[in-house]
């Protein structure tokens, strides 16, 4: 069983969690459905306007010219589908480093009494990190956008044939892409609840190399919504969040999956979006040999990192040797 978290890192991890909260649940979201919602009513209006009235059967002759117009629009969508990911990771990036800074100042003056000015606070400090963590960021966004769209035309594609298959009306091949674009945002969704995930952890990674150029023992600890006996604090968590819980690694290095799970832990859990029960040997084989920079590690993963200090007192590990050993 992992040491009793203190109570003035349990306030400041329940604020942490709360920011976490925020960025994946509310802050770009409402916006970016609201983009790809436009992007979709008006590639269906140009559908409307195709030759043809709605009862007229589709004819192939009709498939390639409708095809090209789908293939026009899902370009207008991914390329907004990229700036709206870009809006939700920027904000994400602000409330993770202002976040950080808070954490540090808090923290310290808990265990210590002492008032610190953290590096990163200074505006130009600031904005350093914010655009080294961002670069990847952006190549990221158009890629993973543009793989989106490949997905959808595939999808639709598919749709397309059935429909000229069952010699449908133009109505009934229009009402068959709509449905196939509205499945879409779930897949849409949470590409941007992982990504926001990961542009608040990559930005907290490289905020606290920053702040370890000043506080040399400072490391990163890996936090998921597990408590401190190692048991999950809803039904959504994993046997790899549990396995991860508490980790510490040092700012610039990476955290590892390790080949075993703390004692007392849960052996099974239900794999987070599935309702399927797996075993510890499933989820070693899934993830065995695979490290990470900063979560998340796998998609609508909720891991976060946060800054530690031995002097803190709070409870972490790391993997050595095949083995864990307490901090």
């Amino acid at each position: 069983m992992m040491p009793k978290v203190p109570k003035a890192y349990g306030r400041v991890l329940d604020e942490h969690r709360a920011r976490l909260l925020r960025v994946t649940e509310k802050q770009g979201l409402k916006q970016m459905r609201k983009t790809y919602e436009q992007a979709i009513a008006e590639l269906e209006a140009k559908l409307k306007r195709l030759p043809g009235g709605k009862r007229d059967t589709f004819a192939a002759h009709q498939y390639r010219t409708t095809l090209g117009q789908l293939r026009q629009g899902m370009k207008v969508l991914t390329r907004r589908m990229s700036g709206a990911l870009g809006d939700i990771g920027r904000g994400a990036q602000t409330e993770a480093l202002r976040g950080l800074i808070g954490d540090i100042t808090k923290l310290e003056k808990a265990f210590t009494g002492a008032e610190i000015v953290v590096p990163v606070e200074e505006a130009a400090a600031f904005q350093r990190v914010i655009r080294k963590a961002g670069k990847p960021m952006m190549r990221a966004h158009k890629e993973t956008a543009a793989n989106l769209g490949a997905r959808l035309i595939g999808n639709i594609e598919k749709q397309l044939s059935l429909s000229l298959a069952m010699g449908e009306d133009m109505g009934g091949m229009i009402d068959r892409v709509d449905r196939t674009l509205g499945q879409g945002w779930y897949q849409a969704e949470r590409i941007a609840r992982t990504e926001s995930i990961w542009a608040f952890n990559a930005t907290q990674a490289v905020g606290m190399e920053e702040v370890a150029e000043e506080l040399d023992d400072l490391m990163m600890r890996w936090v998921e919504n597990v408590g401190d006996d190692y048991r999950p604090l809803d039904d959504r968590v994993s046997l790899d969040s549990i396995a991860m819980h508490g980790q510490v690694t040092k700012p610039g290095s990476v955290f590892r999956f390790p080949r075993s799970l703390p004692s007392g832990a849960p052996t099974t859990s239900r794999r987070p979006g599935r309702n399927k029960v797996e075993t510890w040997p499933e989820v070693l084989s899934r993830f065995r040999g695979q490290s990470w920079s900063a979560p998340p590690n796998r998609p609508l993963d909720r891991a976060s990192i946060q800054p530690w200090r031995p002097h803190w007192g709070i409870p972490a590990w790391r993997w050595v040797g095949g083995r864990r050993v307490e901090m």
